[in-house]
């Protein structure tokens, strides 16, 4: 895949990808999503948020929909991730339209990204748990002789 380049994700690109990649958000939906996503590790301020959309826009990652208004998640205003516990799919449900918002989805293009950043991770997480099973001391970190 051409897309390698671009990998590893920055965390914050591969948690926009894969919100989106339930469906359709807005700006401050993604924003909540993503945080919500994250347990807060990940914070988007608007501004950041809209250059990584124009970046992952012109990439060809994702695409603004051609809803005439988005849907804006009803009463999500001091929603705070781990605290109230609201999942993306919360974030879309009992939403009304504005159309000044926009709207933005993964394209299959941004899916096939996303699935080559998770199976690069499962893979460096194949080679990493072993450090953490009980058995036997690797070779590369036995003690040398000291002979």
């Amino acid at each position: 895949m051409e897309d390698e380049k671009h990998l590893p994700l920055a965390p914050r690109d591969l948690l926009v990808l894969a919100v989106l990649g339930e469906g359709p958000l807005h700006g401050y939906g993604i924003i909540k999503a993503v945080e919500v996503r994250s347990q807060a590790g990940v914070l988007l301020d608007p501004a950041n948020l809209y250059r990584v959309l124009r970046r992952m826009s012109r990439l060809g990652w994702i695409r603004q929909t051609s809803d005439s208004g988005a849907n804006v998640p009803a009463g999500t205003a001091g929603v705070s991730a781990g605290k109230s516990g609201v999942s993306a799919e919360k974030l879309r449900e009992g939403t009304k339209t504005d159309s000044r918002r926009r709207t933005y989805e993964v394209t299959p293009h941004g899916k096939a990204l996303l699935g080559a950043e998770l199976a690069r991770l499962e893979r460096l997480l194949e080679h990493a748990r072993p450090a953490l099973a009980d058995g036997p001391t690797p070779p590369w970190h036995r003690e040398r002789d000291p002979r």
